[in-house]
């Protein structure tokens, strides 16, 4: 069976916290779960990946927290395939802010990009994280895992 890809990345760890829920929904599936920091996740490690997704919170003017800084340094500049891919996302922000969403937004553009494709649109908390439920169980639905 194929492995589902957690990957996240979190500043206060209200992203980490969702990621850690999505694991126990999923194993409780009897799926099996790669949950990864994104700073530990090299281009090498997510050009083999086929199922993935992305929990991520929005700091500063739209930017990944600092556990996904090196990743995304790494992945803006990546010129890699990433077409084996089936993948969404989860952003967590506050729209009280200028870029709401932004390190979400920036993951899922450039996942796309370079050919990953895309099973759920992309889900946007406010504040919060209202609704990652739903995304969640749309996402494992959509990826295959029953």
């Amino acid at each position: 069976m194929t492995k589902l890809n957690l990957l996240w990345a979190s500043e206060m760890g209200t992203a980490m916290e969702v990621a850690d829920n999505i694991a126990l929904m999923a194993k409780e599936k009897s799926i099996d779960v790669n949950q990864v920091e994104l700073n530990d996740v090299s281009m090498d490690d997510l050009a083999i990946m086929e199922k993935v997704l992305v929990v991520t919170s929005t700091t500063g003017d739209g930017d990944l927290p600092m556990m996904g800084e090196d990743f995304w340094t790494e992945l803006s500049e990546a010129e890699i395939n990433l077409s084996n891919i089936e993948y969404s996302v989860c952003a967590l922000g506050d729209s009280s802010h200028f870029d709401f969403c932004g390190a979400g937004r920036k993951v899922d553009e450039k996942f796309q990009e370079l050919g990953a494709k895309k099973i759920l649109d992309r889900h946007e908390c406010d504040g919060d994280t209202e609704g990652y439920e739903d995304w969640s169980k749309n996402a494992l639905e959509k990826l295959g895992f029953e």
